[in-house]
């Protein structure tokens, strides 16, 4: 076995796992990783079918290679990314209320107030890292304004973001670590919706307690608070870092949004399929299934790699991997899709375009230093930790 065809990324590996997807798409379709005993698919058509059968693909035993649910230690609070129907069905139709395009736009006000003071700030210096100064805290603020968490405690939730995924790397102390972190969390938002039942407001955890626990249970909020904690954050924060470094690389590009905004909407989806945050997910065969030639047990689990799909030349002709703001786009998976299409779809599309227009706008000639950069160790998602801005060239 060749480790390079495919090796699992983290901290600095994360800069170009391109050529290792295209040579899996091309030569490796799907792909059995001996070492870690799971297989990977890479092609759009066949990640897409898989996230869209549930009942041969399942999530309930967890979404990475190396942890079943029960290594969280959640106990009954079950995160909804770990349910499969009918349960899933269930929860996700109660709480998807609140995650509407409407529901979203009712944050432009104070998403937009967000940015513009971040941006004020930046105008104040030459270079700065925009992750620590925006990237951030954009989505810190967002997830921490939908779960009514106070603004002296959000600094909480990257503290915790960061132990829980290095945690999931599998090494030791990080690992205990990241344990650590998961009890703490479930610890604030225990107490948080004890709370909340005597003090509603209009945060989504007081809405799932109105709904009465005979339908809601305390331990799916409990869960709910943890996917969107772990999964809203960082992954807002790896699209807006790509989004820079794609734009200062295609300066023709960044010129066709400055000389029309109107265009920022498909933008936006081009940048989120050549970013694809989380880069890959697993799931567990719960029947024998053949693909490529290749037949693949029931128990098996099988990497899907996002990130290598959504730049699958079958899918998106031979200039896929190049940023091309006016793509006709179908379809990308860099929300997942199907039962587990991400629900915080329309508020990451919306953080990322108020973000990117007032970046473009007060900053036309910025550019990022890609080479100084730093990534996030985790296998799972791509995102920086640092990224130096320089508000002109």
């Amino acid at each position: 076995m060749d480790e390079n065809i495919f090796k699992p990324r983290s901290g600095e590996s994360w800069r170009n796992p391109y050529p290792m997807y295209e040579n899996l798409r091309s030569n490796h379709p799907a792909y059995f990783v001996e070492d870690g005993s799971y297989w990977v698919f890479s092609r759009f058509q066949d990640v897409f079918n898989a996230a869209r059968n549930p009942e041969i693909f399942s999530s309930q035993y967890g979404l990475t290679i190396e942890h079943n649910p029960s290594d969280l230690e959640l106990g009954d609070a079950t995160p909804i990314v770990f349910l499969d129907p009918p349960e899933h069905t269930q929860f996700r139709r109660i709480i998807s209320k609140g995650f509407t395009p409407r529901k979203a736009n009712e944050m432009t006000e104070d998403i937009h107030s967000f940015v513009s003071d971040a941006i004020d700030a930046i105008k104040e210096m030459e270079s700065c890292d925009i992750i620590a100064e925006l990237f951030k805290p954009l989505p810190s603020f967002v997830v921490s304004k939908y779960l009514g968490v106070p603004k002296s405690d959000r600094k909480n939730f990257d503290t915790w973001t960061e132990k829980i995924v290095a945690g999931a790397v599998h090494n030791g102390d990080a690992e205990n670590t990241g344990l650590d972190a998961i009890s703490e969390l479930t610890n604030y938002f225990s107490e948080m919706i004890s709370w909340r039942k005597k003090n509603p407001g209009d945060d989504l955890i007081s809405q799932l307690l109105e709904i009465g626990e005979e339908r809601v249970s305390i331990m799916w909020i409990l869960g709910l608070a943890f996917t969107m904690i772990t999964g809203g954050n960082d992954t807002t924060t790896g699209l807006l870092g790509g989004s820079a470094v794609l734009l200062t690389e295609n300066q023709k590009q960044k010129e066709l949004l400055l000389k029309d905004l109107q265009l920022l909407p498909g933008a936006v989806e081009e940048l989120l399929r050549m970013t694809s945050p989380v880069q890959n997910l697993s799931r567990v065969l719960v029947q024998d299934f053949e693909l490529h030639g290749k037949r693949i047990p029931a128990g098996s689990r099988v990497l899907l790699s996002y990130a290598s799909a959504n730049r699958d030349e079958r899918e998106f002709g031979n200039n896929s991997e190049n940023l091309n703001i006016k793509r006709k786009i179908n379809q990308i998976l860099s929300f997942g899709s199907g039962s587990h299409f991400c629900l915080g779809a329309s508020i990451a599309r919306l953080q990322s375009s108020i973000a990117l227009k007032e970046i473009l706008i007060n900053f036309p000639n910025f550019y990022v230093d890609e080479s100084s950069s730093e990534y996030a160790a985790g296998n799972y998602v791509r995102r920086h930790t640092y990224l130096p801005f320089h508000s002109s060239a």
